[in-house]
């Protein structure tokens, strides 16, 4: 399927992330896949695999895990099966991970798998992709950690979007002393709004125009955290959330962006 504008979509997975990115022409890369840990329900499956063929998706090019942790990466063992994946790209890989493994065992043979840091750069038509965290580091092979969660930031123009992941505070002050100038009008919430992310210092550095916050309704881990919502509203960002507005689409169409949620018609920004 065509698209004439980068288009962002953030699925409603419950708790966890999962993001569509259309590029201008028909590149599709799609940022990890949602997930339930212990549960019999299969998001990949169920959600996030439908959403794509109402797309008219049959091929993802970039296949991104941001990390290991089963709300990002569960998901995509469905998405593996069911679709062709050109590229598959992460950061750091789990020392022990079943779901990991079987994922990997899933990707076809004529995958391209890389393993991107920061500094990494890559174009798609019009739109510049960089990854600004995590540094490169040994072991390639370690414990999940929120904080080597990998961050990436697309530019079109005049928008740019960052992408943050599950970073915490640490990593947000080592994205800042690397790259200063960051500035992204669309931020994914770090960590789906919890108080262990989304500093001050980091908010004044990205200057967010609209943040999107994945969560899910009702969530166990009281995310977003109310302290957090309000330092977005103080920065004076609009505030979206999948637990409210289901799924959340973004795009960056000449001037202006368009957003529109399942439980809304598009507006402008």
């Amino acid at each position: 399927r065509f698209s004439p504008v980068l288009r962002l979509t953030f699925l409603d997975v419950g708790q966890g992330d999962s993001i569509l990115v259309e590029f201008p022409g028909r590149k599709k890369m799609l940022v990890d896949g949602g997930g339930v840990p212990g549960a019999s329900f299969d998001v990949g499956e169920h959600v996030v695999s439908p959403f794509l063929w109402r797309r008219g998706i049959k091929r993802i090019d970039y296949l991104v895990l941001t990390h290991a942790h089963p709300d990002h990466l569960n998901g995509l063992l469905a998405v593996a099966r069911n679709f062709k994946v050109a590229e598959f790209w992460e950061a750091f890989s789990p020392d022990d991970s079943p779901a990991y493994t079987q994922l990997k065992r899933t990707l076809i043979r004529g995958t391209v798998q890389r393993r991107v840091f920061r500094g990494f750069r890559h174009r798609e038509g019009p739109v510049a992709i960089e990854v600004l965290h995590p540094k490169l580091s040994a072991p390639l092979e370690r414990k999940v950690n929120n904080d080597d969660s990998l961050v990436l930031r697309l530019t079109t123009g005049e928008y740019s979007f960052l992408l943050a992941a599950d970073i915490g505070v640490e990593a947000e002050k080592n994205i800042i002393v690397y790259r200063p100038d960051f500035r992204s009008q669309v931020l994914k919430s770090p960590h789906h709004g919890s108080r262990t992310s989304s500093s001050a210092a980091f908010l004044a550095a990205v200057r967010p125009e609209v943040v999107i916050i994945c969560a899910g309704r009702g969530n166990l881990y009281g995310v977003p955290h109310p302290e957090i919502v309000e330092r977005y509203r103080a920065a004076g960002a609009r505030i979206l959330r999948t637990d409210d507005d289901g799924a959340v689409e973004i795009s960056a169409a000449g001037r202006s962006l368009v957003i529109r949620t399942a439980a809304s018609p598009p507006q402008p920004d």
